[in-house]
């Protein structure tokens, strides 16, 4: 019989996963950071118990993230990734052979060194020698940084808790904005669609402070609660989703395994009581 581990949301829900074993415990300064091997899903980084990532169904964030922002520009060559000590994000980055520079900005450096060991399919982006790592508080790096520095900002970020929730705040948002070039972009994860309307609108809200234009989007992650999921994709500049630069997309589409080119455009398309959620913080 196997042991079982459990995700808890809000003491409403419970996931829970069969495990093998537990193959990393690690009490970093910041958070507890576990990886298991679980039935289902193989391999499972749990950060204070919450899931990160799975072997199985890693590749979606990661993707969704990733591509979106890099083919709503129109020409990336400095990209800046807060958070994503998995490498997963920076994976996905460096398939673009037009990127000059990838900068990793990860609060706890025990992250990537626990990702190293057990999920070298997602950091084997890191040794690319246009990555550059930086062990750093993410609002505080930023702060520090010089304006219009970057491309692409990429805000792959934990949970709105612990050390994650500065990352979640109009001061964080407009720091990215500053530290964003003339057309640049910002994609940030947002939490799942069913979640309370009151964090969802105030994670939109706060966007609003510092973006003018702001486009939400979706996927299915099975393993994150209630499976679908949301990013959001801002600018100050007008955003088309539709008018992605498709000859882009194409050269690192072939390894993809979920985003397509339909979906880089359906994706925003939203359901409607995710659509009400939101403009309940826009009245």
């Amino acid at each position: 019989m196997s042991d079982w581990i459990y995700e808890d949301e809000g003491g409403q829900l419970r996931y829970g996963y069969a495990i093998k074993a537990e193959l990393a415990h690690v009490k970093s300064d910041f958070q507890d950071i576990k990886v298991v091997d679980s039935l289902a899903y193989g391999k499972i980084l749990l950060i204070d118990d919450v899931v990160m990532i799975t072997a199985q169904d890693e590749f979606v964030y990661r993707e969704m993230i990733t591509h979106v922002p890099l083919c709503n520009h129109a020409s990336p060559r400095d990209v800046l990734v807060i958070g994503g000590g998995d490498g997963g994000v920076v994976r996905e980055v460096v398939r673009y052979s037009e990127i000059n520079t990838v900068t990793l900005c990860e609060i706890d450096g025990a992250v990537i060194e626990v990702c190293r060991q057990h999920f070298p399919e997602l950091t084997g982006g890191l040794q690319d020698k246009r990555v550059k790592i930086e062990i750093a508080d993410g609002l505080k790096f930023l702060a520090d940084s010089a304006p219009d520095r970057y491309d692409v900002v990429i805000v792959d970020a934990t949970d709105p808790i612990g050390p994650g929730r500065c990352l979640y705040t109009p001061e964080f948002y407009r720091s990215v904005a500053r530290a964003l070039r003339d057309g640049g972009v910002m994609a940030a994860h947002t939490e799942s669609p069913w979640g309370q309307s009151e964090m969802l609108c105030r994670i939109d809200g706060n966007i609003k402070t510092a973006f003018e234009h702001v486009r939400p989007y979706l996927g299915t992650v099975p393993t994150y609660p209630r499976g679908l999921w949301s990013w959001t994709l801002a600018a100050n500049r007008a955003l088309d989703p539709a008018s992605f630069v498709q000859a882009r997309f194409q050269a690192v589409a072939p390894p993809l395994r979920y985003l397509t080119a339909e979906l880089m455009v359906s994706a925003f398309h939203l359901p409607r009581f995710y659509a009400q959620k939101l403009n309940a913080s826009r009245v």
